[in-house]
């Protein structure tokens, strides 16, 4: 029993030490925010909704005191935050609108999505994009534009 106590507690040890070796400490995934939206068309309005999921990869960098050092202190870094926003009007079943939407954050962004007149705003910390719905394309201040990355693309 004493043997076995001792195989399970080397295995347990041996398999935190070398998750802790791993130079990824974390992904998140999956956070969902569904909003519905109406905007105005030919003085008709046309409702439509946004659909955001998140993902976050979570690095480690090494702390630079510790340069050369075998025992290197590990300190968190700033997140890589992917987010797919799927923008449908139901106006066509078969047709969506995607952005992936790309940046490097923090532990604490604060990520909300406004409606405007003409579509939405998608509000990171001091820093903001602006959706138009009824021309599908997106537009970023000068000053936000070495901040987000975007990708687009239909399905149909």
């Amino acid at each position: 029993m004493k043997k076995l106590i001792t195989i399970l507690s080397l295995a347990t040890l041996t398999a935190f030490a070398g998750y802790g070796q791993n130079k990824n400490s974390g992904v998140m995934k999956a956070t969902t925010q569904l909003k519905t939206f109406t905007v105005s068309e030919n003085g008709k309005e046309k409702e439509y909704s946004v659909k955001v999921m998140e993902r976050r990869n979570y690095t480690m960098e090494l702390d630079s005191k510790d340069k050369g050092m075998v025992n290197q202190d590990r300190k968190p870094s700033s997140a890589y935050v992917t987010k797919l926003v799927a923008i449908d009007s139901d106006s066509d079943p078969n047709y969506d609108d995607y952005m992936v939407l790309k940046y490097k954050g923090s532990e604490r962004n604060n990520f909300e999505v406004v409606q405007t007149d003409n579509g939405f705003d998608i509000n990171v910390d001091d820093r903001s994009m602006h959706y138009n719905v009824l021309e599908s394309n997106y537009l970023i201040d000068k000053k936000d534009k070495s901040f987000f990355i975007i990708e687009e693309f239909e399905s149909e």
